[in-house]
């Protein structure tokens, strides 16, 4: 089972009773009259060009779109849009898409230019994607698309689309896949694991705190490479962090940290013995390692042992206690023993030794929410957002406070953004399914429960 994210496991009983209290809520203004998106998150390089402009312009968080503008990512960058009429899209790194605004006054229009993404729509035909190749007429459903040369692959996770050209068109729904290549009709693929296409999509907790102040790039010395190898696992770039954390263990084969960075993709992916088995060979590698014992923490909750996981964590601290993220997931784990008084203190530690770090800000904002102070909670999750864009932890944590306020179409909207930046999480998705139940909107919770049955079916 995936438990990246403990704290999560307080909120169930802390929060949800809390959260769920329900008035729909104003959503926010645009910049732009009739804006066609909105970037709710963004990692690395990405730029946009304004229609009929001939520049690319840096993006900034919350900047919004008019139909004719263009949007890129550059290599290890990625981003998150969400669309006029509610649809959220994200974007693998070199990838490039145009709005193409409203039809028939309900229909986001989206020109997929290149690379691949990951769309999301909860409302019946209102999304269509355009590529080359094929149109994607989309009914309420969340799919992957990918375009290259003279071809375009899509893969529906659930829902329908209609993929169509001017050769024939082709219905592709839950758990299948279709190819579209130029000049032919679509036709249906067999894709084993169509899931693997989206690793770069996955979010993978970091393990290690900071880098030494003194490293230097060095291909002689594994610490680089384990570092890299943090930094790259950050944009989602598993294969070419999984790369770096082999040369790292050429050069020292029981590397500590590179088995505790192998053991945080075993966890993601959702590989619990191995996960286990690496996090504690990790431990016996350096027994004096804080980096071993958090990702042995992460091992062990998703192992279910939650008592291991705090002794670990408890250990951690010992060992360094000037370590942020050590005291950071300390007080998840005491949340989910319902130790608040305790998980505040420990999350202000942790804010205080390092307030720039977005996963103290998170935790804080968690511990306030436990204690039902959502304004500082809202705060601490605003700027835990800031700091760490492609972070889903900060994003749900602001949902559950804005529907804690009474504003359940924002905090609904705020869970959807956290399910876009981790698809897998199946805990996120049962809460999004508790959003649309409370919005009268069944069918698309029983969607999201029977997802995050599958993805994560030890779940109780």
């Amino acid at each position: 089972m995936r438990r990246t994210l403990l704290c999560v496991q307080a909120i169930v009983l802390a929060c949800v009773v809390l959260a769920i209290a329900a008035t729909p809520g104003m959503s926010s203004a645009a910049t732009c009259e009739k804006w066609a998106g909105k970037v709710v998150s963004l990692q690395g390089t990405v730029e946009a060009k304004i229609a009929g402009g001939a520049e690319w312009q840096p993006v900034k968080l919350n900047n919004t779109y008019c139909p004719g503008d263009t949007l890129r990512t550059g290599r290890r960058s990625r981003a998150e849009v969400a669309l006029q009429n509610h649809p959220l899209l994200r974007l693998d790194e070199n990838s490039a898409i145009t709005f193409g605004g409203m039809k028939d006054e309900r229909t986001s229009l989206v020109d997929m230019l290149s690379g691949a993404a990951l769309f999301f729509s909860r409302v019946t035909r209102n999304l269509e994607v355009r590529t080359a190749t094929v149109n994607a007429g989309v009914e309420g459903t969340e799919f992957f698309i990918k375009v290259e040369e003279d071809k375009t692959s899509l893969s529906i996770f659930e829902g329908k689309v209609l993929a169509s050209n001017e050769a024939g068109s082709l219905a592709v729904t839950t758990g299948q896949s279709a190819v579209a290549e130029k000049g032919k009709a679509p036709v249906a693929a067999v894709v084993v694991r169509p899931r693997d296409a989206v690793q770069w999509a996955l979010y993978y907790p970091p393990v290690i705190y900071a880098p030494p102040a003194d490293l230097k790039e060095d291909s002689n010395d594994p610490r680089f490479y384990t570092q890299r190898a943090s930094q790259l696992l950050t944009v989602g770039r598993v294969d070419e962090a999984i790369a770096d954390i082999e040369r790292a263990q050429k050069l020292d084969p029981k590397n500590s940290d590179a088995l505790s960075l192998q053991s945080i993709i075993a966890v993601t992916q959702n590989e619990k013995g191995k996960a286990l088995d690496l996090a504690q060979k990790a431990v016996e590698a350096d027994p004096k390692s804080p980096t071993a014992r958090i990702a042995l923490s992460y091992a062990q909750q998703a192992d279910f042992n939650l008592q291991g996981a705090l002794n670990s964590l408890n250990e951690a601290v010992k060992l360094d206690p000037k370590n942020a993220l050590a005291w950071a997931r300390l007080a998840e784990l005491q949340q989910s023993f319902g130790e608040l008084d305790k998980s505040l203190d420990s999350a202000k530690k942790a804010a205080a030794l390092s307030p720039d770090l977005s996963r103290t800000q998170t935790v804080l904002g968690f511990a306030y929410l436990t204690q039902v102070n959502t304004r500082e909670a809202i705060k601490a999750f605003d700027k835990a957002i800031g700091l760490d864009q492609a972070d889903p932890l900060p994003h749900l944590g602001l949902g559950l406070a804005k529907i804690r306020e009474g504003y359940l179409e924002e905090g609904r909207r705020e869970l959807e953004v956290a399910i876009g930046l981790d698809p897998d999480n199946g805990l996120m998705r049962s809460y999004l399914g508790k959003a649309y139940f409370e919005e009268k909107r069944d069918d698309l919770a029983k969607g999201q429960y029977d997802m995050a049955k599958s993805l994560d079916p030890n779940d109780p």
